[in-house]
């Protein structure tokens, strides 16, 4: 999947830089923002740093996600201005990619030790935002509404006493599909 996801950019970028009769610009975007589900809110932060060209903006994000459970989103990102009329435009917003967990500790429960190990699985977002021009520079303050969504395994493995050893491990599989609206600030240069 990080292959195909990788390529996938790659190409874009190629097919932009080949075909740009204007400069591709460096640009950065870096989000604060709340996610909420299920009857809770939890932060995030994110930053996108990629090339921005006339209306579009592509480019490779990665943020800490504290939602249910703490993780990194790395994903790859493009953007478009819906009206590049002035510093203040509407703009559509959408993110793939990989969702990493943060390390999480093996959990002690009386003499068992678990085996508490997460798996990453797949991130996704998309938004309408909008944009406030700040400056004669191409800086903005930026605002965006979104769904997104973060997947992770859970797998834990329980080795309980038994009469006729070897002990067979009891293991437990969850798999984690979180769907959130997402409310974040941002700050482009």
């Amino acid at each position: 999947m990080k292959k195909v996801l990788i390529s996938a950019l790659s190409l874009l970028f190629i097919y932009t830089a080949v075909s740009a009769q204007q400069k591709l610009k460096f640009s950065s975007q870096t989000y604060a923002g709340v996610l909420l589900g299920d009857g809770r809110s939890d932060l995030q932060l994110q930053t996108i740093n990629g090339v921005k060209w006339k209306n579009w903006f592509g480019g490779i994000g990665a943020g800490i996600d504290w939602y249910s459970f703490r993780s990194v989103p790395v994903f790859a990102s493009v953007n478009r201005d819906i009206f590049k009329k002035g510093k203040n435009t509407l703009l559509l917003s959408a993110d793939v990619g990989i969702n990493l967990p943060w390390h999480q500790d093996n959990y002690y429960y009386i003499d068992f030790t678990t085996n508490n190990e997460f798996r990453p699985g797949l991130y996704w977002a998309s938004g309408v935002g909008y944009r406030f021009g700040v400056g004669k520079a191409d800086n903005a303050l930026l605002m965006n509404f979104g769904y997104s969504f973060k997947q992770s395994r859970q797998e834990f493995a329980n080795v309980y006493p038994c009469l006729n050893p070897p002990c067979l491990p009891f293991v437990e599989k969850y798999d984690y599909r979180l769907n959130r609206l997402s409310i974040k600030l941002g700050w482009i240069f």
